[in-house]
């Protein structure tokens, strides 16, 4: 039976559920047939349609997937079979029609007509179901149905393989399923099976795309509508009988689909051509869903890149930087509530003001003013108007208001963001724009907001008023989106430098000009007269003074204030009084309340009594017209400071108020009380002056109260000024100048007391403060705010002190730096404000040059100030016991207070230098890009460098630290100049472009382009309007600031313009250029007034002088030239530096010049000489830039070093030119008694240098070529050396002279020695030679000749009876010094012997050779006794123990050999050095071997264990020689660039200190850190240009830069508190 085979159950499934998917046919139903399956047609047509259900499936599930496709259905009617013949076309083009209109047609070709020789069933109205027999004849239509069922049977049987529980999961595997069918079958398909593989590869891209994907809650109901295929119902068959029933879910419909697929050969799909229709209707819903899906989709993704555009709009605003508490709706807590108070008016109050206010912003019609200016004197309630009208349109607004409050900015000197003009603008504009999307539209399009940096009026052009324009023209004529806004500006006078009056003049000037509908300002202030004269003469204004109220009507406002405030007063006769005396000013009123609060009624009205005596006499003169509102509120507070300020105890308790007015930064009481008289001898609480201030504070609570940290702060300014105010105040006034002093005084008391070392009780040296956690308890513990008070601000109260004739002053300054001074550093640091110290000392410094007869404790101060900033400004900072450790142990001037500061710590390292590090910069910054240009501020606050990766750095130059990064050029920035006030810099790129920036900001405010080449230097004009730059396009071009626009382009370079600069008047031009010719030009006219000729090469910097009277150029030629501008003739030519001269500068006063070559130095020169005042050296490349600071007395440079370096000139000497040698060193060895070093040099020189202070004694010139080798005689009184000049010499010590010339070599001498008596040397020559001399004569007693090639080395018997000398001939030979006969030829080396030795009893020779082998021979015999071999390339030196028992070898494969003599065997390889080991040398006691590598390091070993003791790192070029100091506590080395070590072998580690485990080794990070090996304890910082050579080293010889510290005696550490003595060695030495 056909229904048992699996195959057809399959497909019977498959039959079922497409059955079941088929909707109602529009025509009759079929009866109900009793059999359980469907019968069999027997109808050819009905076969043939199945195709057609086919290709309407596949186009419907299409249709599903393309988003532009719909299936079209088209019903035939006419079917005689009841059933609608369907054809389904699939169209891309959007059918919007609705299901009505969809009305069905006839297809054009129907796919099911029977063939011609089958009789037509049309119109007989036979069901199929009984009118087919089941063995009908087979026609084409049944052919073409199998070969479709070869796809569909594959489909039909897999269909169960990818049920699943969820419905849109198992229409995608669906898809899959496909597409897999399509690859198996692809060859047997026809075009119907084409288009349902089509239909698969699509549905694969659905899958693929929500693969991953988890919807959200509005995502997941999108996706519950395609599972309910978007319809509450569906009709259901369910043949035979006809049942209607709602269809729900795609989950059923596949749930259909599956049992169609069960039933499929029970019942043939041909057999049922209603099935056609019914499939087709269901694909068409189940599209319609899809759509739905997609729409619903796209909404929603509409939605999110809506959400994601207005969130990047408001991020775009908040590059306006507004203030959040200058917005009426901040709500300030804590020290902020404290220190700004705002409230509204008392209910009833102000009512005329307001109102008039109200009605003016609600006024539409056109002649209403703009700009309502409120204007009156202080404490007349002005801001408290403002506030209130802010909240009034913004909180409180009534239904008929036309205008809503579009921005507020409520000025207060409270906050640094609240007291710029700068600020006001970006607040308003940014508040507008979240209330105003058309105006937020317009700002963004505009894309100004880099205006946010430039001055007023360009912020309301560009951020306000164009976008105002253009959002306004788009609102049309369209009423309901004219939506005006009043924007509300309180107390201007609040802010900085007149900046208020500055402000409201550009708005008012700006309003004047242009027409801003939709917009009122409402602003308030202090009156200016100038600016009232100004608005007077406007023709629309609208202003208000306060003091034009009717005073009836301030009287009633105030009583109602009062009456709210005091009830308890009401109707009574104080009330009145009260009143009378307020007056017109509402500061008065809430004075007085605030000095009656806290009393009962009865003290109340026993301090009015007092206040108000009760006599005729009293005629309320508050209300005369006489009477200014100030003459009230003086005589207010004249009562309080009278209450406050018994006359008893005046003198006492005044001065506690004049401090809290007086104080730069806000103090508590009892800071004050001590800043006023010292009690610190007093220890009982109840006796303390701070309760005298206590009680002051609280007689004074009406006009000064306290924040959340108890600090004093005033009501009201107008309390100050009245106090400052000599005639208001009178008895109470504050005498500023002499209250500073006092406090100066006060200051340098209070820090003398409490100023210590180690004030933090920090535990070790070795850690970071950061990582010390109990630091800030301790510093909190220990610096108390009193005297963190002084610490902070003693520079301040110094300034406003006139220094006089014998001013006490000055032994107080002088005491305070004797020591104290850097205990004052030390707490600077733990305060972390290390960088107030530098300009603070600087201004001691001032101060005290303004007295004569002081110059000498200026300039110490002056050198204390630069000490102080290579503190702050190096790594050194960031622990705090290396201010003692290590910036004080490294400051290498020996000048006051330094040198005797020093005296104190006697345990710190000792840290020396050589050549130029003796003067090093006192601070290096670190770019990471080579730098081309450097800048300061006028106020010396800021560095600014440009660099090769494009960015221009600012640095703060107090600490070091990068203040920001300006990102925007594309190219290397070649030049950097900021603007006279510090507020701009201008920048120059190869990018062809030029970068204004706001310092403040670091935002672009302008990029200026226009130059067709790169920009190679720029200037800004001394006022700030004007920027001039230069070009490799060879012109000259002057900007305007304001615009950005070119102003004049100058021409007549004939090559690249390298430097430009503008006349300290800005009249004139200066450029240099590659055409070797410097151009002053006229800048009004942009004419050449004279071109300055001279130089032989490219000219690369330019500058003036200030007074425009010089100019200073720097050229490739090498040389700076000083021109005069009147004559163009060059005044002097400064000559002196070794290459190109990259860049000049003249000192503010133009007394020196500043230049920078690439020969890596700076020089410092005077004009009026043309000399060298100093020679700054330390970069390790070309000096790209150079610029003083504004006061002269530091210079900035950089460098391709890639560093960024500043220099103290005030100090600065004529570096001194060390001897010492010029090229590499050959040759070294110790005197015997350990005091001298002799080095012998390529330069042609020997030199003797003192080992205890690493000078040269003296300098042995004489040979007229290299000296190979040189040797001290025992007794340390002679010197002998060879020389590649053939000749031998021997030297006096005592003299430096020659004493004796040995001539008779025909080559170069490669090796000499003494004999132990002194009495012998002999000399080994590349002549093949040797030659015995007698010292006392200088005659040659014998020549020792025999050997075939060059000698490499010789050396006498202890007992000065043999000679052994190695050669290139590959023998060793021993010769008889009496006779000058060889005694023995030692042969077996196969390559040149390099190194030959005998051992201290004189019975064996050792010798290395090329061979890679070492050998010892017996001397009697001249047998080999041992090869010894093991070394993998040849072997450069050999040497004996003292003892005769160890050899040890060096060679080139990098080891180092320890052999036994014995046995022959190798005790120890000694491996480390990373290139060839060169010399080698076994200490006297043979416990310790010295090794020299071409790696440019010594090692020191250890023969018992094979461990390296100590790495001597720091050469710069591969060691040549090394020796041992008689008693084996040095080692000396020779280099091949011109320098030597000496190295202290006894000195132990610093860690060994604190574990005697750990490894002594040190590591110098880039950084300059000197590091234990682990890297986790800082044991000390050098400046890494300072070349340090790493303990043990503790002498370096050489003229080149180097420096080298010792360590021995050291408290380092946990002990590091012990390198501090209270008493100065130099009194302990005295005593």
């Amino acid at each position: 039976m056909v229904d048992d085979h699996p195959k057809n159950t399959k497909q019977r499934k498959l039959s079922r559920m497409v059955h079941r998917l088929l909707p109602q046919s529009t025509s009759a139903p079929p009866t109900r047939s009793t059999s359980p399956h469907p019968p069999a047609s027997s109808s050819e047509s009905t076969r043939a349609e199945t195709a057609s259900v086919h290709e309407a499936i596949v186009s419907s599930v299409a249709s599903l997937i393309h988003p532009g496709a719909r299936p079209l259905i088209s019903t035939d009617h006419t079917s005689t079979q009841g059933v609608d013949h369907i054809a389904v076309r699939s169209s891309t083009q959007s059918d919007n029609r609705s299901s009505a209109q969809r009305a069905p047609k006839h297809s054009t070709q129907d796919v099911s007509a029977a063939p011609a020789n089958e009789p037509s069933t049309e119109g007989t109205g036979t069901s199929s179901s009984t009118a087919a027999s089941p063995k009908a004849t087979p026609s084409p239509a049944k052919d073409a149905l199998g070969v479709t069922l070869r796809f569909t049977q594959a489909l039909l049987k897999r269909l169960p393989e990818i049920v699943d529980g969820n419905p849109v999961k198992m229409a995608l595997s669906l898809a899959k399923m496909i597409i897999e069918i399509k690859d198996a079958v692809k060859d047997n398909m026809d075009a119907v099976e084409n288009r349902i593989a089509s239909t698969g590869s699509q549905l694969m891209i659905l899958e693929r795309a929500l693969t991953g994907w988890s919807p959200h809650s509005e995502e997941q109901e999108n996706m519950n509508q395609f599972k309910r295929c978007g319809s509450d119902a569906f009709l259901l068959i369910e043949a035979p009988l006809v049942t209607i029933r709602p269809f729900r879910t795609l989950e059923e419909a596949l749930q259909e689909l599956t049992r169609l697929s069960n039933e499929w050969l029970a019942r043939k799909i041909a057999d049922h051509e209603d099935e056609k229709s019914r499939i087709a209707a269901i694909f068409e819903r189940v599209n319609e869903a899809r759509i739905h899906f997609e729409l619903a989709t796209g909404i929603g993704v509409f939605k999110i890149v809506y959400a994601i555009q207005t969130e990047l709009e408001l991020r775009r605003l908040e590059f306006l930087k507004p203030s959040q508490i200058a917005d009426h709706k901040e709500y300030l807590v804590g020290d902020k509530r404290e220190r700004l108070r705002r409230a509204i008016c008392t209910p009833g109050t102000r009512v005329y003001i307001l109102g008039n206010i109200i009605k003016w912003a609600n006024d539409t019609s056109a002649g209403s003013e703009g700009i309502y200016w409120l204007f009156g004197p202080a404490g007349s309630g002005k801001s408290t108007i403002a506030y209130t009208v802010a909240r009034r349109f913004e909180l409180t607004a009534d239904a008929d208001d036309t205008i809503v409050l579009g921005g507020n900015f409520l000025c207060s000197r409270q906050f640094e963001e609240t007291r710029h003009e700068n600020v006001i603008v970006p607040t308003l504009v940014y508040q507008l724009a979240l209330k105003c999307k058309l105006f937020a539209d317009a700002l963004r399009r505009s894309g100004k907001f880099d205006t946010v940096r430039r001055d007023v009026r360009a912020q309301l052009e560009d951020l306000l008023i164009g976008p105002w324009r253009e959002s306004y023209t788009i609102m049309g004529n369209d009423s309901s989106s004219q939506r005006r806004y009043l924007v509300v500006i309180d107390a201007l006078d609040e802010i900085e430098q007149q900046g208020g009056s500055t402000f409201l003049r550009e708005l008012l000037d700006v309003i004047k000009g242009n027409s801003l509908p939709g917009l009122k300002f409402f602003v308030t202030s202090r009156p200016d007269p100038d600016l009232v004269t100004h608005v007077e003469r406007f023709d629309r204004k609208q202003t208000f003074r306060l003091q034009d109220v009717e005073k009836e009507e301030v009287q009633a406002d105030i009583t109602k204030y009062l009456e709210a405030s005091l009830p308890d007063f009401k109707d009574r006769s104080e009330m009145k009084r009260l009143l009378e005396f307020a007056g017109g000013l509402f500061i008065c009123a809430a004075t007085l309340v605030r000095h009656l609060t806290g009393m009962e009624c009865v003290e109340q009205q026993e301090l009015l009594a007092q206040l108000f005596p009760d006599t005729v006499a009293y005629q309320s003169p508050q209300l005369s017209s006489d009477l200014e509102p100030v003459s009230l509120l003086d005589k207010l507070y004249a009562q309080i400071l009278s209450d406050a300020f018994p006359i008893r105890n005046r003198s006492t308790r005044l001065p506690i108020l004049h401090t809290f007015l007086c104080s730069p930064e806000p103090v508590s009481a009892s800071t004050a009380a001590k800043l006023v008289r010292d009690d610190s001898s007093e220890t009982h609480p109840s006796f303390s002056f701070t309760k005298v201030a206590d009680n002051v504070l609280s007689r004074l609570h009406a006009v000064i109260y306290t924040d959340a940290q108890q600090r004093v702060l005033s009501y009201h300014k107008s309390f100050s000024d009245f106090i400052f105010d000599p005639h208001r105040s009178k008895e109470y006034w504050c005498d500023p100048e002499a209250h500073h002093r006092l406090l100066t005084v006060s200051c340098f008391r209070v820090m003398k007391s409490g100023l210590k070392f180690n004030i933090a009780n920090i535990p070790t040296s070795f850690i970071l403060d950061s990582d010390n956690h109990g630091l800030p308890r301790q510093v909190d513990q220990n610096i108390p705010p009193a005297l963190r008070y002084c610490s902070r601000n003693w520079g301040n109260h110094l300034s406003n002190t006139t220094p006089t004739t014998s001013d006490p002053l000055v032994d107080t300054l002088a005491d305070f730096l004797r020591l104290r001074a850097l205990f004052w550093i030390e707490a600077m640091n733990l305060l972390d404000v290390r960088g107030m110290c530098d300009p603070m000392l600087r201004v001691a410094r001032n101060w005290i040059s303004k007295l004569p007869g002081h110059s000498a404790l200026a300039q110490e101060f002056a050198e204390a100030a630069s000490f102080a900033l290579y503190f702050s400004g190096s790594p050194a900072s960031s622990s705090t016991p290396h201010l003692y450790v290590s910036s004080l142990a490294t400051w290498t001037r020996n000048l006051e207070p330094c040198q005797t500061w020093k005296t104190y710590f006697p345990q710190i390292p000792r840290f020396a230098t050589n050549g130029a590090n003796e003067s090093f910069p006192l601070m290096s910054l670190e770019v990471g890009s080579d730098v081309n240009a450097v800048a300061c501020s006028g106020d010396g606050r800021w560095v600014a460098s440009g660099s090769s990766d494009g960015l221009v750095r600012v640095w703060d130059m107090s600490t070091g630290k990068v203040q920001s990064v300006l990102e925007g050029h594309t190219e290397g920035v070649t030049s950097v100049a900021f603007s006279s006030d510090g507020t701009r810099i201008v920048s120059g790129s190869d990018d062809q472009s030029m970068r204004v920036w706001d310092v403040s900001t670091g935002k672009v405010q302008s990029v200026l382009e226009g130059h067709t080449k790169g920009v190679s230097s720029v200037a800004f004009s001394s006022n700030g309007t004007r920027i001039v730059s230069g070009s490799g396009d060879r012109s000259v071009r002057v900007w305007d600031v304001s615009t950005g626009k070119v102003q004049s382009v100058l021409e007549g370079h004939t090559d690249l313009v390298s430097s430009v600069a503008f006349s300290s008047d800005g009249t004139r031009i200066v450029s240099g250029s590659w055409d070797e010719s410097v151009r002053v030009w006229d800048v009004s006219t942009g004419k050449v007034q004279s071109v300055l000729e001279g130089h032989t090469n490219w000219v690369s910097s330019v500058a003036f002088s200030s007074d425009g009277t010089r100019i200073v150029s720097g050229s490739w030629d090498k040389s700076v030239r000083v021109w005069d501008v009147s004559t163009g003739k060059v005044q002097s030519v400064l000559e002196g530096h070794t290459s190109w001269v990259t860049s000049v500068a003249f000192s503010s006063d133009g007394t020196r010049i500043v230049s920078g070559s690439g020969d890596q130095s700076m020089r410092v020169w005077d004009v009026s000489t043309g000399k060298v005042q100093s020679v700054l050296e330390g970069h390790t490349n070309w000096v790209s830039s150079v610029a003083f600071s504004s006061n002269g007395t530091r210079i900035v440079s950089g460098s391709g070093d890639h560093s960024v370096r500043v220099w103290d000139v005030s100090t600065g000497k004529v570096q001194t030119v060390l001897e010492g040698h010029t090229e590499g060193v050959s040759s070294v060895a110790f005197s015997s008694d350990g005091t001298r070093i002799v080095s012998g040099s390529d330069d042609q020189s020997m030199r003797v240098w003192d080992v205890s202070t690493g000078k040269v004694q003296s300098v042995l010139e004489g040979h007229t070529n290299w000296v190979s080798s040189v040797a001290f005689l025992s007794n340390g009184t002679r010197i002998v050396s060879g020389s590649g000049d053939h000749s031998v010499r021997v030297w006096d010590v005592s003299t430096g002279k020659v004493q004796t010339v040995l001539e008779g070599h025909t080559e170069g001498v490669s090796s000499v020695a003494f004999s132990s008596d002194g009495t012998r040397i002999v000399s080994g020559s590349d002549d093949q030679s040797m030659r015995v001399w007698d010292v006392s004569t200088g005659k040659v007693q014998s020549v020792l000749e025999g050997h075939t090639n060059w000698v490499s080395s010789v050396a006498f018997s202890s007992n000065g009876t043999h000679i052994v000398s190695g050669s290139g001939d590959r023998s060793v030979r021993v010769w008889d010094v009496s006779t000058g006969k060889v005694q023995r030829v030692l042969e077996g080396h196969t390559s040149w012997v390099s190194s030959v030795a005998f051992s201290s009893d004189g019975t064996r020779i050792v010798s290395g050779s090329g061979d890679k082998s070492v050998r010892v021979w017996d001397v009697s015999t001249g047998k080999v006794q041992r090869v010894l071999e093991g070394h993998t390339e040849g072997v450069s030196s050999v040497a004996f123990s003292s003892d005769g028992t160890r050899i040890v070898s060096g060679s080139g494969d990098k080891s180092v050999r320890v052999w036994d003599v014995s046995t022959g065997k190798v005790q120890r390889v000694l491996e480390g050095h990373t290139s060839g080991v060169t010399s080698v040398a076994f200490s006297s006691d043979g416990t310790r071997i010295v090794s020299g590598s071409r790696d440019q390091s010594v090692r020191v070993w250890d023969v018992s264990t094979g461990k390296v003791q100590s790495v001597l790192d720091g050469h710069t070029e591969g060691v040549s020689s090394v020796a041992f100091s008689s008693n084996g506590t040095h080692i000396v080395s020779g280099l091949g660039h011109r320098t030597m070590w000496m190295s202290d072998l006894q000195l132990g580690p610093p860690t060994a200190q604190e574990d005697s485990n750990s490894d002594s080794a040190l590591t110098q990070a880039s950084t300059g850190w000197l590091l234990s090996s682990n890297g986790e304890k800082y044991v000390m910082f050098v400046p890494p240009g300072a070349n340090l050579s790493l303990p043990p080293c503790i002498l370096v010889l050489s003229n080149l830069p180097s420096s080298w510290i010792v360590l021995d005696n050291t408290a380092l550490g946990p002990q590091w508190h012990e390198c501090y003595s209270p008493v100065s060695t130099c009194v302990e030495s005295a005593s």
